[in-house]
């Protein structure tokens, strides 16, 4: 499978990048990924790992004369054909929505949201004639509203929606196109925040099934998506978070009522 990952140095892209890598060799298949990131050493590292078929690729997804020389630079190295595209970098910049400057509004989501479309604009020729799919990182935070995170939400909730119109739009030309919604999940973003004293305790108990998610349950679900056994699965948002967005009364017993 010839695929494109973006925010590979580190978190979901990286543990996406790795399952693929895993899936292609237990497939006796040679593997074809290129590996965009900001992080250029950190990349060149995950790319060395992988070996030759990885391809290490510096971007700032923000400047769209970097996105497009990134893509081609990816394309010539897969060949020119696309299988998957996995649009997955993404920042957070947490502040009350009274508080958030207009120049973080529009770097943020020109990250999150409008890097995506241009991604699958650049790539779109590469995917069509490959019948090839893309998968988005959004989050649940996208469909439920989370304090003092206003601006990711809301970029969240419109990647979430252009996806489903690349679906619709682009389905036609045998593209599929999903969202993986993850829920709390360790990762160098939120680090910080879940190593406070009790924190990770305290989300885990919020979650039915009783922890904190890692990297790996969602890079799991982005290689199902990108894989003949999503064949026929488009314009889906799947929450990758332990039931957590389900359980809105989770403390909330019938028998107690």
């Amino acid at each position: 499978m010839r695929t494109i990952v973006t925010g590979a140095a580190s978190g979901i892209g990286r543990a996406v990048a790795r399952r693929l890598a895993s899936d292609a060799a237990r497939a006796g298949e040679d593997l074809r990924i290129a590996l965009l990131d900001i992080d250029a050493s950190g990349v060149d590292d995950l790319a060395r790992e992988l070996g030759p078929g990885a391809l290490a690729v510096q971007v700032d997804l923000g400047r769209d004369a970097s996105l497009v020389q990134a893509v081609s630079t990816a394309l010539d190295h897969l060949g020119g054909g696309l299988d998957g595209l996995v649009s997955n970098a993404g920042v957070i910049s947490p502040a009350p929505l009274k508080d958030v400057r207009a120049e973080v509004w529009d770097r943020d989501f020109s990250i999150n949201t409008r890097a995506c479309l241009r991604l699958a604009q650049e790539c779109y020729e590469a995917l069509r004639g490959a019948r090839g799919s893309i998968v988005v990182t959004a989050s649940v935070s996208g469909t439920h509203p989370t304090a003092d995170v206003g601006a990711y939400c809301s970029n969240k909730a419109a990647v979430s929606m252009l996806a489903r119109q690349i679906a619709r739009e682009w389905g036609p030309d045998g593209i599929r196109c999903n969202v993986v919604s993850p829920g709390s999940t360790f990762t160098g973003m939120t680090r910080a925040g879940l190593e406070k004293p009790g924190v990770m305790e305290r989300r885990g108990a919020q979650v039915p099934l009783g922890r904190v998610g890692v990297p790996e349950d969602v890079a799991a679900v982005v290689a199902f998506l990108l894989g003949p056994d999503a064949a026929y699965v488009s314009g889906a948002d799947i929450p990758v978070d332990g039931g957590w967005t389900a359980a809105l009364m989770p403390k909330v017993s019938t028998v107690e009522a």
